[in-house]
């Protein structure tokens, strides 16, 4: 591998989450990394994500990955720790009580279901509520629900805060960001040389694809198809003048919950609609229809901002960590979807130690391989 600045051992192109954490992670393990963002450091879906921790639900849990999932939830118990002591940023961590709700005897049955096997989860209390218990929990509940399942134990992040924790604690190890597209590989045979950029080329051991959304336009790079698409999702923001929530509400996919900066985050659509990052007002509608229906007392709540983002969806909805077949000295990191900050610390971890020894004890790494899409 190299051995300088201008050639690093590692080039990691994309500062979200994914590319910043593993570029801190080999940094740290003495590596020069240098990333490449043709934007700005969690411009995207890493910045503008309501950050949630939930380990207990969302694809491939439980099967294939829930072992994957509570790895990361409980790695973030440490590394919040850590990054404050490395960059004085406060990602502000926390756990925090999660309400489930159901409006149909179907809905119900569905979530007792999942309750059965969640139960047995060390360090999770999950429980089923009637619906009086339900507002006692939160007091902001629909009374009309039929109950809710109830998790202690779980937690949340504030996104931006932590992708900019994790960059600058990259670049206190020496980790260079820089401000530029790449726009190819340098390879032949097989083995990854480099980039190509607008204004010319970077050599390096090896070279990370972590571009979001973006990564499956980097399929042409190295004749190799990366199953990943844009999942456009929007979230609001509401104001409250009252006591902030005490427990977060989901229902159907969609959340509501305050947030340390005192807003009330609701969310989240999910739209297949490409690159399009525009704000709707069907989106609006949408997301505060199914807000009312879990706390029709935010009906007061002033709306104060409405954002958009993309976010990486893999074929099928679970992140893609592995070497690019064929290639060598090429790797991959991508499709967290709406679960990126959650599994981003799995991800980084399982593929540094890719790179750094060649394989990892990440729990469940091999379900997340490139390969498993092969016909």
């Amino acid at each position: 591998m190299a051995t300088n600045a201008s050639n690093p051992d590692v080039i990691i192109i994309g500062a979200g989450i994914a590319g910043c954490l593993t570029a801190y992670l080999l940094a740290r393990s003495g590596l020069t990394v240098t990333l490449f963002e043709a934007d700005s450091v969690g411009s995207h879906a890493s910045g503008f994500a309501f950050g949630g921790l939930g380990p207990l639900e969302g694809a491939g849990i439980p099967d294939h990955i829930l072992d994957f999932s509570v790895w990361c939830f409980e790695r973030h118990k440490t590394i919040y720790e850590e990054l404050q002591e490395e960059t004085g940023i406060d990602t502000q961590f926390h756990l925090r009580d999660r309400l489930n709700l159901a409006f149909t005897e179907e809905e119900a049955v569905h979530q007792k279901q999942a309750i059965a096997w969640q139960s047995n989860l060390p360090g999770f209390r999950v429980e089923w509520l009637q619906p009086e218990d339900a507002v006692k929990a939160e007091p902001r509940t629909n009374p009309d629900c039929i109950g809710a399942s109830y998790a202690q134990g779980t937690g949340a992040v504030e996104a931006y805060r932590y992708n900019l924790a994790v960059a600058q604690a990259a670049e206190k190890h020496g980790a260079t960001i820089l401000q530029r597209r790449v726009t190819g590989l340098l390879g032949d045979g097989g083995k990854c040389r480099g980039v190509k950029l607008e204004t010319g080329e970077m050599a390096a051991g090896a070279v990370v694809l972590a571009g979001g959304p973006w990564t499956g336009g980097m399929s042409q790079w190295c004749d190799v198809q990366i199953p990943v698409r844009p999942l456009k999702g929007q979230i609001i923001r509401l104001q409250l003048s009252e006591n902030p929530m005490v427990a977060s509400l989901n229902y159907a996919g969609s959340y509501a919950a305050s947030k340390p900066d005192g807003l009330i985050w609701a969310g989240t659509t999910e739209e297949d609609v490409g690159f399009d990052e525009e704000l709707t007002t069907a989106a609006r509608d949408k997301v505060m229809g199914d807000l009312l229906k879990m706390a029709p007392s935010l009906a007061e709540a002033e709306l104060v901002q409405q954002t958009a983002c993309l976010r990486p969806l893999s074929a099928d909805g679970m992140p893609i960590v592995d070497a690019i077949p064929e290639w060598d000295n090429l790797y991959l990191i991508t499709g967290g979807g709406r679960k990126g900050i959650l599994w981003s610390t799995g991800m980084a971890q399982g593929l540094a130690d890719l790179i750094l020894k060649g394989s990892s004890e990440v729990p469940e790494l091999s379900a997340l391989s490139l390969s498993r899409f092969q016909t």
